[in-house]
């Protein structure tokens, strides 16, 4: 029997939002951090959960700062910031293209996203990041189990999306970041049973190479009614192809595999939409981007300046998007 929260839209959203307001009554760290930037990624929200926001703001830089280094890091940069400037996220569309201006994503730590990467995975290592390190289970949404699979549904700590999850397929199983036939029918079947009842659900996944942040096998799931990008765009740059057969996508993405071919996948409206593109490795991002994932590639991007937000131009994210071209 599936969860009540992934009956409907305003439930799924209003357990979503209430489990963030309890969590402010923790003292970790990583969790606050989780909660301002999910507050931030939505006006509503934030009205919300401000106030507590900023009172345990002050009793946390009050106190000797413990936690995880990552979580040091990032809550000593938001020190320098005061969270009465910050802005909730904002949108425009530009062109072919949709820009955001998210401050708190560019505190988000790189992890696997900035090394070298070779071949289409590396095997599970429980000494770096992962999702089964038990400071992280403070920061879990749900936990249960989908056609017989245990999932952990952890919120995006630096969300860049409309409810913005991780979800955790078998964690204890120690899957590193590689789709296999597996996971991809479950995927599928996931997305396609939440999306009869909660409109616009949607997962996304992005290959090792193809800027996975972390070596853990993860989908992100978000919700998302009206149209990514790159499904508005005929022309878009970068190979793609619609699925409606799991079977099809399959032996497409097997093809990658043996190639040695990053790429990302999204699972969305009975469909499945695999973009290919150019290794993180093999290309240099500019300065205003931290790099492109499964959103950059379907024509989405995240800014972290008013400067940048308000600057950049459509030919210039084409021209940044084109440098993922195969050729």
């Amino acid at each position: 029997m599936i969860d009540p929260i992934f009956t409907s839209n305003q439930k799924f959203e209003q357990a979503f939002s209430n489990n963030l307001e309890k969590m402010l009554e923790n003292d970790e760290l990583g969790v606050f951090i989780l909660v301002l930037a999910n507050a931030l990624s939505d006006e509503k929200l934030w009205r919300q959960l401000k106030p507590g926001l900023k009172q345990k703001f002050e009793q946390l830089k009050s106190k000797e700062l413990q936690g995880a280094a990552d979580d040091i890091d990032v809550f000593n940069q938001l020190i320098e910031l005061d969270l009465n400037d910050l802005e909730v996220t904002n949108y425009k569309d530009l062109g072919s293209f949709e820009l955001q201006y998210n401050r708190l994503r560019a505190l988000r730590p790189k992890r696997m996203s900035g090394v070298s990467t070779k071949g289409m995975s590396l095997d599970f290592d429980e000494n770096t990041f992962n999702f089964n390190k038990p400071f992280l289970q403070k920061e879990l949404f749900w936990q249960g189990k989908f056609f017989s699979k245990n999932i952990s549904l952890f919120y995006n700590k630096f969300p860049f999306a409309k409810l913005h999850g991780l979800v955790v397929v078998e964690a204890e199983q120690q899957h590193p970041q590689l789709m296999s036939a597996e996971l991809h029918q479950f995927a599928w079947m996931m997305a396609n049973s939440i999306g009869l009842n909660i409109k616009g659900f949607s997962l996304a996944y992005n290959s090792y190479g193809a800027y996975a942040s972390v070596n853990h096998f993860h989908l992100q799931c978000f919700i998302r009614e009206k149209p990514l990008p790159i499904e508005n765009n005929d022309k878009h740059p970068l190979i793609n192809y619609w699925f409606n057969s799991v079977g099809d996508a399959w032996e497409f993405i097997e093809s990658l595999h043996r190639d040695e071919q990053p790429y990302h996948l999204i699972y969305r409206n009975q469909a499945i939409l695999c973009v290919v593109r150019q290794r993180q490795d093999d290309y240099e991002h500019a300065d205003w981007t931290s790099g492109y994932a499964w959103y950059e590639a379907c024509g989405g991007l995240s800014t972290y300046t008013l400067e940048d937000f308000d600057q950049l131009t459509e030919a210039q994210l084409n021209e940044e998007l084109l440098k993922l071209k195969i050729t």
